[in-house]
């Protein structure tokens, strides 16, 4: 690049140069054909060198780019856990990569951004680093992970991150596969209060008499009106209702949370009554 930049101004005081006149304002054409001829070979050499430095520039990134040519996923990532709930857990996390025979320097890496978030070692420092046996080809890092982001007090958030274990060894980068780890919020009394009056109007409708009067085709649409209108006013999540037809069944979303509503039901529950169960 410095070659570059003085090769252009040089070709700037040619150019000045020969722009300058004689004290009777008159000029040299002899002298100004020289100049311009001169300044002609200039901006071919100026040409010359910049496409010679775009070719390096394109060189040393080949050299980057085969750098890493070769990665092979053989290396295994365990973490101590891989759920955080905000306000009760600690978000530090001991990751540990394993068997990793030959000294290395083994990097912790964010899957999602690519960047490295810290160095692994097999120090025996487990206060420091999590490792707690120096020499048994284990690499640890303690990393603590973003536990503030909840903005909306109505709303419990959650985030899912995602990090691999890796080494260079010449051009071929050892890898585990990713982990991922949920950080999460507890439900929001504003949310408990919504799952709440779902239930509680589902049981309403169910045990009314002129649902108990309908036949079975009759009570699966009364449950679908009832569940649109609850998804109307925000208690049922939008587009979270669906019919499982195999099963007989209608699945609807509040908050996230998925509550299953058997529609034939078992021989105990004769009375009309429709059996529910959270996964």
């Amino acid at each position: 690049m410095k070659i570059k930049t003085i090769a252009v101004m040089s070709a700037l005081m040619i150019a000045l140069l020969s722009g300058c006149v004689t004290g009777d304002k008159k000029v040299d054409t002899s002298s100004a054909a020289e100049s311009k001829a001169y300044e002609s070979e200039i901006s071919s050499e100026v040409k010359e060198v910049t496409e010679s430095t775009v070719e390096m520039e394109e060189s040393t990134l080949d050299v980057i780019e085969e750098q890493f040519a070769e990665s092979v996923v053989d290396l295994t990532l365990s973490t101590d856990k891989r759920e955080i709930k905000i306000g009760v857990d600690d978000s530090e996390v001991i990751f540990v990569a394993r068997d990793i025979i030959e000294p290395h320097t083994v990097e912790l890496l964010d899957a999602d951004s690519g960047k490295v978030v810290g160095e692994m070692l097999d120090d025996a420092e487990f206060e420091k680093s999590g490792d707690d046996i120096m020499g048994d080809a284990w690499y640890s890092l303690r990393y603590k992970l973003d536990d503030t982001f909840p903005t909306d007090p109505d709303v419990s958030e959650d985030r899912k991150y995602h990090f691999y274990a890796r080494y260079i060894d010449g051009e071929t980068e050892h890898r585990s596969d990713a982990v991922e780890i949920t950080v999460y919020e507890s439900f929001t009394d504003k949310e408990l209060e919504k799952m709440e009056e779902a239930r509680n109007r589902l049981k309403e409708l169910r045990e009314s008499e002129e649902y108990k009067a309908l036949d079975d085709e009759g009570q699966k649409d009364k449950l679908l009106e009832c569940l649109h209108e609850l998804e109307d006013e925000g208690i049922v999540d939008k587009d979270g209702i669906h019919t499982n037809i195999e099963e007989n069944s209608i699945t609807y979303y509040s908050c996230g949370i998925p509550v299953v509503i058997m529609l034939e039901p078992m021989p105990w529950e004769k009375d009309g009554g429709l059996r529910e169960s959270i996964n």
